[in-house]
């Protein structure tokens, strides 16, 4: 057998490994949210957070995860997390309205009625019946 033909066929196993381990860690982090959730679901947000974190480490773009954090820093009204959290979110998928109307909630309730403003006009920019949600909610504030 040549040296060229051993290291293609070390190249092919090499990748098809690679990608196998990759599929693997994305269903752990799957397995790992969906355990976050049914915490959640319970009210345990401290094992929720727990699964999450274990899920964001295996698969660092799983949106879903940091919304579901944010949620859970929302509701602890610990308004800084939650906005970093929902910022994440952003980041990753510009064009999720609900991230958005959470970041403008967020901003809301830590008082900063301005910035929960900019995400109601993004959001009518995009036409989003989110809008008027949020923006009912900094009217009542």
């Amino acid at each position: 057998m040549r040296r060229g033909d051993i290291f293609k066929r070390f190249l092919l196993l090499f990748l098809i490994f690679g990608f196998l381990s990759c599929a693997s860690k994305e269903e752990q982090a799957e397995k790992h949210f969906r355990k976050g959730f049914k915490y959640q679901d319970q009210g345990n947000l401290e094992k929720a957070l727990e699964e999450y974190q274990k899920a964001v480490q295996l698969n660092p773009g799983y949106v879903k995860v940091y919304t579901n954090i944010g949620t859970i820093y929302l509701e602890r009204k610990d308004y800084d997390q939650a906005i970093q959290q929902f910022k994440k979110v952003i980041e990753l998928n510009y064009w999720d309205r609900k991230a958005h109307y959470n970041l403008g909630l967020a901003y809301l309730y830590k008082g900063e009625k301005d910035m929960a403003q900019e995400e109601v006009e993004f959001l009518k920019s995009i036409r989003s019946e989110l809008a008027d949600a949020l923006e009912r909610r900094i009217g009542e504030m």
